[in-house]
């Protein structure tokens, strides 16, 4: 089942990256400059089909969204087997740091929280099986194409999950609005996995009881609660703060 992919900037990392998920690519006629230009230049490199289409018919292809003339048509996203998240982290030789996001829902917070993860140096992101954002079109957008380079391991159950990444020594970090643990008392040097829990409910019950730690980032609003892309961005950078910058 063919997908669709939007805009510049993540055509532009996808074919850097993965050049073999993009199976035909369509722009809008008109002068070929910068960006676009590259694009052209890329698909040419890499034997990528490309048609050029006027607006009438690009529009009909593409629907209302904001596509900066460029859409490509690209196979499904192959999610990382936990096996391989986990090897490519050992191999690194670097101090841990995964997100678990716990039925987070909304793919413009999911491809935000990706975008973070990525320039965060985050391993890997591990999503349940259901309940939550699907790699879409949007995501992959709203990841400005960070998506190409941050491996997502969909599991059953998260609980499950969390067991095996305690099993490799790695400390499980609940955000919790509620926790009497500010994020800054936070140890950084150990190997982190940070849950981010969902729109509205955050983290469930079941897999608060599993974290080993729960940590509230200090509010001092009469609203407790951020977005969870806010959240997820605060948290790594305080960790990558402490590890780096401290």
């Amino acid at each position: 089942m063919e997908e669709k992919i939007f805009g510049i900037n993540p055509i532009l990392e996808c074919i850097r990256s993965k050049p073999e998920r993009i199976q035909k690519l369509y722009l809008l006629q008109g002068n070929l400059r910068g960006k676009k230009a590259e694009i052209y230049s890329l698909c040419q490199q890499n034997n990528i089909k490309v048609q050029f289409l006027p607006i009438s018919r690009f529009c009909s292809l593409v629907g209302e969204v904001n596509h900066q003339g460029v859409v490509a048509i690209v196979s499904p996203y192959n999610y990382q087997p936990l096996e391989v998240v986990l090897n490519n982290w050992r191999n690194s030789k670097e101090k841990a740091l995964f997100l678990i996001l716990d039925e987070l829902q909304d793919p413009r917070n999911f491809g935000a929280i990706i975008r973070t993860a990525h320039i965060a140096g985050v391993h890997g992101i591990f999503v349940p099986k259901h309940r939550s954002a699907p790699i879409s079109d949007v995501a992959f957008k709203a990841s400005a194409g960070a998506l190409a380079y941050v491996p997502i391991c969909r599991v059953t159950n998260l609980v499950f999950l969390i067991e095996n990444l305690k099993k490799e020594g790695i400390w499980i970090i609940g955000t919790d609005s509620q926790a009497k643990q500010p994020l800054y008392s936070l140890d950084s040097s150990l190997d982190i996995a940070v849950v981010i829990g969902g729109e509205g409910e955050g983290i469930r019950l079941l897999v608060k009881k599993h974290c080993d730690f729960l940590v509230a980032i200090p509010s001092r609003g009469k609203i407790t609660t951020l977005n969870a892309s806010v959240a997820a961005g605060i948290v790594l950078y305080e960790i990558i703060r402490q590890r780096y910058f401290a």
